[in-house]
């Protein structure tokens, strides 16, 4: 059994009203979501602020994800640094999992990546209708 795993970020952003002339600064938040797609069902979402790093998806495997990995499935990953951590792949070993790297440069052979854009579009519907662009995306992961 296939289980692909991959990261999404979503910046907020204005709503796409013009503005001519001097405008403050404003600070933008990003919202990174991780979660693995096996037979077309998400599974072990976490959804944080910020990028997605190291430690962070280190902390992920070693608390979420082992815990929903089952014997002989095959991690679909893609060839991020952070992905090729040994302490990821012992993880999912430990556990009778196989790691399969996916080629540089192709995320259309990660199943996952067509349904994060799905979500993206999602998220860019509902935005204006929330303070907070994670507030946003946490409604809409109710309804996965």
């Amino acid at each position: 059994m296939l289980l692909s795993i991959n990261s999404l970020f979503v910046k907020s952003v204005n709503h796409r009203t013009r503005c001519y002339g001097n405008k403050a600064y404003q600070h933008k938040s990003m919202v990174s979501m991780i979660a693995g797609l096996c037979n077309n069902q998400i599974i072990a979402p976490v959804i944080f602020e910020g990028n997605c790093n190291k430690a962070i998806f280190t902390t992920y495997a070693e608390t979420i994800l082992i815990k929903e990995l089952r014997p002989e499935q095959i991690v679909i990953m893609d060839n991020i640094n952070f992905h090729k951590n040994t302490i990821i792949k012992v993880l999912i070993e430990s556990v009778g999992c196989s790691i399969l790297f996916l080629p540089t440069y192709s995320p259309d052979l990660n199943p996952i990546e067509h349904y994060w854009f799905k979500i993206k579009n999602e998220i860019r519907k509902v935005t204006p209708q929330f303070k907070d662009i994670s507030i946003a995306v946490e409604h809409l992961m109710k309804f996965i």
